[in-house]
C-alpha cells in the first residue's frame, strides 16, 4: 500500500535548513530507506534568494544587495533559475522512480502529475487555472528569475505564471521544490537577482502572486488547499510525520557544511556532483 508522509511546517526556518532538510528526505528515498512519496509544506525566515544548482552566483544575484536587505543566499540542489523566497507556500516533493505513484514516470511525466495536486489547490481558492502547454525552452545559467521562464506544464491565471518549481533526478529517487507566493515584491526580486529595475513591468506581465490575484486568500488557506490538492490526487493513505531526531540532526550538518557554506553557494559544482567526493545526481531544469 502506497503511504503518503506529510511534513506541514508552518514555523519560517532559514534557507540552509530548509534545503539540508529536503536533502535528507531525498537521500532517504535514493538510497532505498524510504519507500513512501512525501510531500512537505515550509516557509523562510530571513527571505532568502534561493539558486538553481547549475547557475554562476555571480550571473544571478546581487549578493551586496541581498546583505543590505537582510536576505540569505543559498543555492539549490534542483535545477532552474533564481527565486526570492519571502511571502509565499513552498513545496517539496520526495518520490521513487520504482514505486507507486510515480513508477516508470518520465520527468514531464512527474512534472505533470504533481501539477494536478497544484492545479486542484489553486483552484479550490476560486483561480481560473490554466495548465501552460509552451514548449520548454529552458537554460540553466543567466539571470532571468525563474517565474519569468516559461516552460510547458506551468501553472497559469490569466497567462500569468503563479507557481514555479525545479526538479532533481537521482539514480532512484527524485526531489521537486516549488514556490507559490502569496504577493510578490518585485523590485526587490530584479535587484536581489542581479537585474535592473527596467525589468520590473515585465515581471509584472509574466507573473502574479495568488493573494494578489484573489485577496481572500491567506496563508493558512493556501497550506490548507495544497494538502487538500495533494490528498485528492493523490487519494492513497496519509501519514502526518514530522521530521524524527535523526533526520534532524543530519539536517542540521548538511545546513552547516554545505548548504551554508561559502564553497556550496558560491561555486557551480562541477559536472553532476552533489558535494566533492559524494552521490551524483542530475539536477533537472524545469522552471
Amino acid at each position: 500500500m502506497v503511504r503518503w508522509r506529510l511534513l506541514d511546517d508552518p514555523e519560517p526556518k532559514p534557507g540552509a535548513w530548509n534545503m539540508a532538510l529536503d536533502e535528507v528526505l531525498f537521500r532517504a528515498a535514493e538510497e532505498g530507506r524510504a519507500e513512501g512519496p512525501v510531500l512537505r509544506l515550509y516557509a523562510w525566515s530571513p527571505a532568502c534568494l534561493s539558486i538553481g544548482f547549475h547557475q554562476a552566483l555571480d550571473e544571478t544575484c546581487d549578493p551586496a544587495f541581498c546583505a543590505r536587505a537582510g536576505y540569505d543566499v543559498v543555492r539549490r540542489s534542483t535545477g532552474g533559475k533564481a527565486v526570492l523566497h519571502d511571502d509565499e507556500v513552498t513545496y517539496a516533493v520526495v518520490g521513487r522512480h520504482d514505486l507507486p505513484p510515480f513508477a516508470g514516470l518520465s520527468l514531464g511525466q512527474t512534472y505533470v502529475l504533481i501539477a494536478g495536486g497544484l492545479r486542484y489547490a489553486l483552484a479550490s481558492l476560486g483561480l481560473d487555472v490554466v495548465l501552460s502547454e509552451r514548449p520548454s525552452a529552458v537554460t540553466p545559467r543567466g539571470g532571468a528569475p525563474c517565474f519569468l521562464v516559461p516552460s510547458e506544464g506551468e501553472i497559469t491565471v490569466g497567462g500569468r505564471k503563479v507557481v514555479g518549481s525545479a526538479q532533481r533526478r537521482g539514480a532512484r529517487a527524485f526531489l521537486q521544490h516549488g514556490a507559490v507566493p502569496l504577493n510578490l515584491d518585485y523590485r526587490a526580486l530584479a535587484l536581489s537577482s542581479g537585474q535592473s529595475e527596467a525589468s520590473i513591468p515585465a515581471y509584472r506581465r509574466a507573473f502574479a502572486g495568488v493573494a494578489a490575484l484573489n485577496p481572500s486568500i491567506t496563508r493558512e488557506a493556501l497550506r490548507k488547499a495544497l494538502v487538500e490538492g495533494f490528498r485528492r490526487t493523490f487519494p492513497e493513505a496519509w501519514d502526518d510525520r514530522p521530521p524524527n531526531e535523526a533526520e534532524a540532526s543530519a539536517a542540521q550538518v548538511l545546513a552547516r557544511e554545505r548548504f551554508g557554506a561559502p564553497w556550496w553557494t558560491q561555486n557551480v559544482p562541477g559536472g553532476n556532483a552533489v558535494g566533492p567526493g559524494r552521490e551524483r545526481a542530475r539536477a533537472a531544469t524545469r522552471l
